[in-house]
């Protein structure tokens, strides 16, 4: 289903002039101005939005980001900000004639400050380059997504990206000391301070964590780094029930396990990976309806936590069967059957995703009400289900046949969605844990926010952005 971005109306200067003023400001070879390549710039991962901008443009430095936010200023056009583009809720689509902004161009790493654990980069980093400088100077970024070669360092601390590590280390946000943001009028507002402690008033930094681009451009940060994990083990368990998920969970956490990852999959997620995914394989010798992708720190001392925890597992039969990687290529094929599965999907058939968020003490209780509303869909759309289950975080994936009607598909998911959301107030959940609203949940918005709440979003983006440039029609 193709839908429709808000109109970007009102400039006051022609087409022509504006992509001429464009290229005064970065140079001719950094306007893209050709329909098909506008289509990859002006789109991200949800591909079901229409994409029509006028230019995307590449500064190369802040006072280029700048400059070309102060002419689309003056000028009344509105703006997408991107990154990455590897967004699942709409964030960076731009589909009336608005003008990209790619930090692409801007990937900079400063040297990493080893007294002050910390390290300084453009936005245009991709996460896993920041994760290479980290470690190449001994120590550990604690973000850690299935995207990270792809993910840019703006867009996570645009959208609060929060990953596989969450459980352990928080969201982008915890990582986050200092900004250099880009506002609307194209005023730079300089916060990129590596302070770990300042209170002087209001914490004007945090506005534009998760902002979605809405209140400005964030052109540089300052982020917090951590002493590379102990020695860690990674072991892939085979289970009954979603009961015996949290039963390992819970248990996991009582033990005083240094918990650093706990993902889950169902077994048709699983599946799916296996015919898709190159190379992928499974680590058991008889399949299971659902799997955990348990990571835990050794003990101060250097012992293991994991043996007798598993050895626990087996006695009361919480698991039916577990292995641990017992080399780094092991380590690795056990994370692939966890971060290929969103690839994989995307491979098997249409797809509509959600990420919701609930307390841990409301997963198994939601689940029920989640599975009984599952046996009501229609018999063509699978629901397959994967996410960060250790802090509360459920993606939940509704997948139609490949050849069939993309249109009709969406419209049909959308229907089981919408009473899949209406559930979450009752256990104050989330209908966006980690992906943002967007232009995807925007409707969907008032099941997590109050009428108040959302109200004052609105009084803050109409100071910070009164004309209504920055990301226009994102989170309401």
């Amino acid at each position: 289903m193709i839908e429709r971005t808000p109109d970007a109306a009102g400039p006051k200067a022609n087409p022509q002039s504006v992509i001429d003023g464009l290229r005064k400001i970065v140079g001719d070879r950094h306007v893209v101005t050709d329909p098909a390549e506008l289509q990859v710039w002006g789109c991200d991962w949800t591909k079901i939005f229409a994409v029509d901008p006028l230019a995307a443009v590449f500064p190369g430095t802040t006072s280029e980001v700048s400059a070309v936010v102060k002419f689309c200023h003056e000028n009344r056009i509105k703006i997408v900000p991107s990154g990455g583009r590897t967004g699942l809720a709409g964030g960076a689509v731009a589909g009336k004639k608005e003008i990209v902004i790619s930090l692409n161009r801007m990937t900079n790493i400063d040297p990493v400050d080893r007294t002050g654990l910390t390290i300084r980069c453009e936005a245009g980093a991709t996460t896993q380059a920041v994760q290479e400088a980290a470690a190449a100077a001994g120590l550990f970024f604690g973000l850690d997504l299935a995207a990270k070669g792809s993910c840019h360092i703006g867009g996570n601390i645009s959208t609060n990206a929060g990953g596989l590590k969450f459980i352990r280390y928080g969201g982008m946000r915890e990582q986050v000391l200092g900004l250099e943001v880009v506002l609307p009028d194209g005023t730079v507002l300089d916060m990129n301070s590596s302070l770990r402690k300042n209170n002087t008033g209001y914490d004007i930094k945090q506005l534009f964590i998760g902002a979605e681009g809405t209140l400005g451009i964030v052109t540089r940060a300052t982020l917090r780094l951590t002493a590379k994990p102990r020695n860690v083990q990674l072991a892939c368990i085979g289970v009954k029930s979603f009961d015996n998920i949290l039963d390992i969970l819970t248990r996991c956490n009582m033990a005083g396990a240094t918990i650093t990852a706990f993902e889950f999959f169902t077994d048709v997620a699983h599946g799916i990976v296996l015919k898709h995914a190159a190379g992928a394989r499974t680590p058991f010798a008889a399949r299971t309806p659902f799997y955990v992708i348990l990571e835990l720190e050794d003990a101060p001392g250097g012992g293991s936590v994991m043996e007798p925890l598993l050895e626990k597992f087996f006695e009361d039969e919480t698991c039916l069967d577990a292995v641990i990687a017992q080399n780094s290529t092991q380590f690795k094929e056990f994370w692939g059957l966890r971060e290929n599965i969103t690839e994989s999907l995307a491979a098997h058939g249409h797809v509509r995703k959600n990420d919701i968020s609930l307390p841990v003490d409301k997963l198994a209780p939601f689940i029920k009400e989640l599975e009984a509303e599952v046996a009501k869909a229609p018999k063509d759309i699978e629901v397959v289900l994967f996410g960060h289950i250790g802090d509360g975080n459920l993606h939940i994936n509704y997948v139609g046949p490949k050849g069939g009607d993309k249109d009709a598909f969406q419209q049909a998911a959308r229907q089981v969605e919408e009473k899949i959301f209406a559930i979450l107030p009752k256990y104050k959940g989330s209908v966006s844990a980690e992906h943002g609203i967007g232009l995807l949940k925007k409707k969907d918005l008032k099941f997590s926010r109050s009428i108040d709440e959302i109200a004052f979003m609105k009084k803050i983006r109409a100071i910070i952005d009164p004309d209504g440039i920055m990301n226009p029609g994102k989170i309401f």
